[in-house]
């Protein structure tokens, strides 16, 4: 499935023919390389539970699980309702906590979990570069540093020194270019280096959720906010009446198939 060019494998991992615990790691990593495998961001796995309709774990292709992925969790909710025959209300447990969806087609609307640690402006000094960012936790760690340029921003070049600086160690962290747009169609352009993937991916669900926060904290923006991501496509970041970010979108079967575990 894709979500915005952020694209995912999706198994139900609860019946007989389910990928073992200790084998997972590698599984992640085979179906993901893209010339000998399936190709995709990172793998989504439907596992049982005794608290929600089910249970999201989140691999990406580096075959490391994740806390959370935002559009991995609209593309599991679709796959939920829509494979699974689940409610199109649903909800699933996550690292994070348990996460609400609602499904209407292939529009899907998440309640992401609170966000934390948000921080800033701080500096980081690389190669005698001065960087201003805010940090924020959307479920994974990410850096936002407001970049004008955002078709020449440096997304691969710094995005990795930041992502493997000493200041995130040991588990690093997202890095999001963003934009506010004069544009009319949309209120906040982002890119995003994603860990775990290594690369520029074409959208983030918690990065997207991440701009329109700190956009928000600093009273840039109201929300809703518009998101124009690199595919190019458009998300919404709104406020829950419980004060929780809302990431709506939509997302896009692209194939089925039968993989054998070798």
């Amino acid at each position: 499935m894709s979500a915005s060019g952020n694209d995912f494998v999706i198994l139900d991992n609860r019946g007989e023919n389910k990928v073992a615990e200790k084998d997972k790691s590698r599984f992640v990593r085979d179906i993901c390389r893209r010339k000998t495998g399936v190709g995709a961001d990172g793998v989504l796995l439907v596992e049982n539970s005794e608290d929600a309709d089910f249970r999201m774990r989140y691999f990406n292709s580096d075959g490391g699980e994740v806390e959370f992925c935002g559009n991995g969790a609209r593309c599991i909710a679709y796959f939920a309702h829509n494979i699974l025959d689940m409610p199109a209300r649903l909800a699933f447990e996550s690292i994070p906590g348990v996460i609400s969806a609602e499904v209407d087609n292939n529009f899907v609307s998440i309640v992401m979990p609170e966000a934390t640690e948000f921080e800033g402006p701080e500096t980081l000094e690389l190669n005698d570069e001065i960087v201003e960012y805010y940090f924020i936790n959307t479920g994974v760690p990410h850096v936002v540093i407001f970049y004008n340029d955002i078709e020449n921003a440096p997304v691969l070049e710094l995005g990795r020194k930041i992502r493997f600086c000493e200041a995130f160690k040991p588990d690093g962290t997202n890095v999001d270019f963003i934009d506010i747009a004069t544009a009319e169609d949309y209120d906040i352009a982002v890119r995003t280096y994603e860990r775990g993937v290594e690369d520029e991916t074409l959208a983030c669900g918690t990065g997207v959720t991440a701009a329109a926060l700190v956009a928000f904290y600093l009273e840039k923006l109201k929300p809703p906010a518009r998101i124009k991501v690199a595919l190019p496509d458009i998300l919404t970041v709104n406020i829950s009446p419980e004060g929780r970010p809302v990431l709506s979108g939509e997302v896009d079967l692209v194939f089925e198939g039968i993989y054998r575990l070798s």
